[in-house]
């Protein structure tokens, strides 16, 4: 493989973050910075604040290089997944951008769910759900409640789109960033006519498809702004959720990524696409003809963290290590059953209102009980989730697991039995930037970084016979409930 360093830059959620990458050495430098106060609210972000914060940590990766003797070859972009950005016609924002975590429109959305046969067909079309989170169900809402904004908008975007054309002064978009729109046909990658018809739109408002490694120069303007020379190649950009799995599993059709930090997600690589009967999980593009098909839970540590905060007052590393350790005198057969839908729910039943909450709880119950119930209840969302991704696409090789659950020895090991399978913890960190990292080095090196790179292996959980008898017990009360609950 070619020793070139890239820089690769994300602009996540709250955050963005800058990497100076070879394959040879990995992460040789990194830079990361929250956006300012009024950039970002979760469901909405400032698009020039975004672009500027996500320059500021790039021209700091650009001084690293400088000072170590390197020199960046490329800039590789990633963003967020289900964004939706309105351009007018001389493609500046008329808006703020929405983000993924926006379900505003839930409530119209939901009610357009009842027409079950339009679900389901825009569902096999797309690999998407109608569901508030998609880009085109945002656009459906607005359309409906703010017609004004609406009709200043003539082309449709993303964050990622917008950081691109900030940079290079092109417009384009990725087929891995189209395909978690709900835009995008994920049989043939293309704009689904049907789907535009539905919603009043043209293709001509939309960038041009284009594969994973399109680059484009950057702009003089920027080149002098960060430091660098003017016409280094960017590439188009991928979404974090793809590049996480591009960089623990790579194109591997036979490993699945588990993903468990604020929230949750499962992917599998495979080479057609892989969409359920009955909606449920979710299949988008991720590069090379390959798809993935996976799931996304809202619930996942900061169900963790909200508990801890409510008993604790405080999130600290003393907290976590005592609650870890209590865990171990809970008598589990008898401990309540935590229904995770704190934050309303995506896969596999993409019920925005759904609540969470304790069930079975009894009066010797005490916060350990609480507690452990949390871990179970979230590892036990996913694992129904898994049983789906199983049914559709066989059950992978190998599970490899990432995020802060990898920081919790009994929690992986509760992983381990309720999944009943061998789950592996791997040396991958940053892994959404260093994916982006692999797909600048094949955009301007000419190999196969993308494909071949595979992070080490640091630790095998092994279920327990025992254990996955009493969790699968208990994981057929929770899926009762999950059905009476809804």
């Amino acid at each position: 493989m070619s020793e070139l360093v890239v820089a690769s830059l994300e602009t996540s959620t709250t955050s963005a973050k800058c990497i100076l990458f070879s394959v040879k050495d990995g992460i040789i430098a990194e830079a990361s910075q929250r956006y300012r106060p009024g950039v970002a609210d979760g469901p909405t972000q400032a698009p020039y604040g975004v672009v500027g914060c996500a320059l500021y940590v790039l021209q700091q990766m650009v001084e690293a290089a400088r000072d170590r003797g390197l020199k960046i070859e490329a800039i590789g972009l990633t963003g967020i997944w289900h964004s939706l950005l309105l351009l007018d016609g001389r493609r500046q924002p008329v808006d703020r951008i929405k983000t993924w975590v926006d379900l505003s429109g839930a409530d119209h959305v939901s009610a357009l769910r009842k027409d079950r046969e339009l679900v389901r067909s825009m569902y096999h079309r797309t690999g998407c759900m109608v569901n508030a989170v998609y880009p085109a169900w945002k656009w459906y809402y607005l359309l409906r409640a703010y017609p004004g904004l609406v009709e200043k908008a003539r082309f449709v975007a993303s964050q990622m789109e917008f950081v691109f054309e900030s940079l290079t002064g092109q417009s384009a978009v990725s087929r891995s960033i189209a395909s978690g729109s709900g835009f995008l046909n994920i049989h043939t990658l293309d704009w689904d006519d049907e789907v535009l018809a539905f919603l009043g739109l043209r293709r001509d408002q939309f960038s041009p498809l284009v594969e994973a490694f399109h680059t484009a120069p950057l702009k003089a303007e920027t080149a002098r702004q960060v430091g660098l020379p003017t016409g280094i190649p960017v590439t188009v950009g991928c979404a974090d959720g793809a590049m996480n799995q591009l960089a623990i599993g790579g194109l591997d059709t036979k490993a699945m990524s588990v993903s468990v930090g604020t929230s949750g997600a499962l992917r599998a690589v495979h080479l057609e696409p892989k969409i359920p009967e009955e909606p449920s999980t979710w299949c988008y593009y991720l590069t090379k003809g390959r798809r993935i098909a996976g799931a996304a839970v809202n619930n996942a540590t900061n169900c963790v963290d909200w508990f801890l905060t409510l008993q604790e007052g405080e999130l600290t590393g003393r907290v976590y290590d005592r609650y870890s350790q209590g865990i171990g005198q809970v008598k589990r057969q008898e401990a309540p059953i935590f229904m995770p839908f704190l934050f309303g729910e995506r896969s596999p039943g993409w019920n925005e209102r759904r609540t969470g909450g304790f069930v079975d709880v009894k009066a010797f119950h005490n916060k350990y009980d609480l507690y452990y119930a949390i871990l179970e209840g979230i590892l036990f969302t996913m694992r129904q989730c898994y049983d789906i991704l199983v049914q559709v696409g066989g059950r992978p090789e190998e599970v490899l697991v990432s995020g802060g659950i990898v920081n919790s020895a009994p929690w992986m090991q509760m992983a381990a039995d309720i999944f009943q399978r061998e789950i592996k913890v791997t040396s991958s960190t940053n892994e959404s930037t260093v994916g982006g990292a692999l797909v600048a080095l094949e955009a301007v090196g000419g190999t196969d970084a993308a494909a071949e790179y595979r992070p080490g292996v640091i630790k095998v959980y092994e279920p327990e016979p025992e254990a996955v008898k009493l969790y699968e017990s208990r994981y057929q009360r929770y899926l009762e409930l999950y059905k009476t609950l809804e």
